[in-house]
């Protein structure tokens, strides 16, 4: 992710004329030409074709900038950031105090007795942000060609269903897009993450990152926890609780301007809401009026996103709770079900246990829409099991899709956790007798540490090799 400085010394040589940030990549079937008057060449590179003015080369420019041409009073140039473009767009309005038309950004450079008139044009393209500026001394004249930039769409060999959580190697955040172009090149119809409404208020940084990489070439879906499965999630300040006056409100308020920012295909409100309402029996109806809610104001400016909860399946059975998923289901559209097929203390031995639990998902409540949120195997020898068996589910998985009702289905996850102890003990923090409880955090790390089709550092295990098998 670009620093703040980084951004900074981009912009300094703007202003001094030597160089510009450049952003582009529309929409547009086909390139429209420069006028007649200016000259043209074509440029692509297979992710991005646009005309350029027939200039002579300049120089200048940073690491990025891969164009740079100049007639003596008007400078174009091209350049590539490997980041979302609306986290781009966002900083450069501020900075030049304007405002984007859709994908266009005009301002004014000055420095000293000279004054640069200046056209951005900003569009996420290929998994990176592709910009093209053009700056002339006085006026601009016609910017026209601007619009010749065209994203060149993939034939990607998407499965329908097929969906997966791609989490970074190494937890390395910079590596999330390769991550995400990974999965879509290998058959995934939907990207699925979650958020709290603490996390987000006023900062969209860090849902930009991830979701503009994740809707690129597919649909997504997203969670907005209520709940943090067992404990509350991160709320704003001003709440403690989701009974507090105001929070059906203002979580609504927030829930439509997330879908709109994003054009979210699913919303799902609270992760796992189950294993928090079956200790707190009494807070059901609060909850589900915040569903209600929700949906209805949700659906005014969105109309084809469908929002809905999610529940686990394999805990909701063990702790006779799937009457909580029952007596939401008619304040949703959809119904997200984790699904997960170990027993005991989170012992993956057994890959029919996966099968039977997937396979009993449409039965909890007949006839209601459903898509599976989170499923996948372990592949811990300190769980029983393996690499083989993991491959084993995975073919599992595989025959589940073609033959489910069920929206999609999310792998969790693309690669392996490192040290999950700080997600581990997020679930936690009202449970400090758990966390002592050496055995159980040892078993719980490890649960969530090896759910990956990849290793950590990025290595396939088995269970990757049958998913190219079944996507290519």
């Amino acid at each position: 992710m670009l620093s703040k400085s980084k951004f900074s010394s981009v912009l300094f040589c703007v202003f001094l004329g030597f160089t510009f940030l450049f952003f582009g990549c529309t929409s547009q079937n086909q390139p429209s030409p420069l006028p007649s008057d200016v000259g043209s060449g074509k440029y692509s590179n297979g992710q991005i074709i646009f005309f350029y003015p027939n200039w002579d080369d300049a120089e200048g420019g940073d690491a990025n900038t891969f164009m740079l041409k100049s007639n003596g009073s008007c400078v174009f140039g091209a350049s590539k950031y490997e980041v979302p473009s609306k986290m781009f767009k966002d900083y450069l309005a501020d900075h030049f105090n304007s405002e984007f038309n859709d994908d266009t950004l005009d301002y004014t450079l000055v420095a000293g007795n000279t004054e640069l008139k200046a056209r951005t044009k900003a569009i996420y393209c290929g998994y990176a942000t592709y910009t093209l500026t053009f700056a002339c001394l006085g006026s601009l004249g016609d910017t026209s060609f601007l619009e010749s930039a065209s994203c060149i769409e993939l034939d990607l060999n998407t499965l329908p269903k097929l969906g997966l959580i791609a989490t970074p190697s190494k937890g390395d955040i910079s590596s999330l897009q390769q991550s995400i172009s990974d999965g879509r090149e290998n058959g995934v119809d939907v990207m699925y993450w979650f958020f709290s409404w603490g996390q987000l208020e006023n900062n969209w940084t860090l849902s930009d990152y991830l979701l503009e990489p994740m809707a690129h070439e597919g649909r997504t879906a997203v969670t907005m926890e209520i709940f943090h499965s067992n404990v509350l999630a991160a709320y704003p300040a001003r709440f403690s609780s989701f009974n507090d006056p105001n929070f059906k409100e203002e979580f609504a308020d927030f829930s439509v301007e997330f879908v709109k920012r994003y054009n979210s295909e699913y919303y799902f409100v609270g992760n796992e809401v189950d294993e928090y309402l079956w200790t707190h029996p009494e807070d059901i109806s609060a909850f589900k009026e915040i569903l209600e809610y929700t949906r209805d104001r949700i659906h005014v400016e969105s109309p084809n996103t469908k929002v809905g909860f999610t529940v686990t399946y394999h805990d909701a059975l063990r702790n006779n709770a799937t009457y909580i998923t029952k007596e939401l289901a008619d304040a949703v559209d959809i119904i997200g079900y984790t699904c997960h097929g170990y027993h005991d203390l989170f012992v993956y031995d057994n890959v029919s246990i996966g099968k039977q639990y997937l396979d009993a998902l449409e039965t909890v409540v007949p006839g209601k829409p459903f898509a599976v949120v989170e499923t996948g195997w372990s592949s811990s020898p300190m769980l029983n099991s393996s690499e083989d068996l993991q491959a084993e589910f995975a073919q599992v998985y595989f025959d589940y899709l073609e033959n489910t009702n069920a929206e999609f289905v999310i792998w969790f996850t693309m690669h392996d956790g490192d040290d999950c102890t700080e997600n581990a003990e997020s679930f936690l923090t009202d449970l400090p007798e758990i966390k002592e409880n050496k055995e159980f955090m040892d078993a719980f790390k490890e649960y969530m540490c090896k759910l990956g089709l990849k290793k950590n550092d990025g290595t396939p295990k088995k269970s990757w090799d049958v998913w190219q098998e079944r996507t290519n």
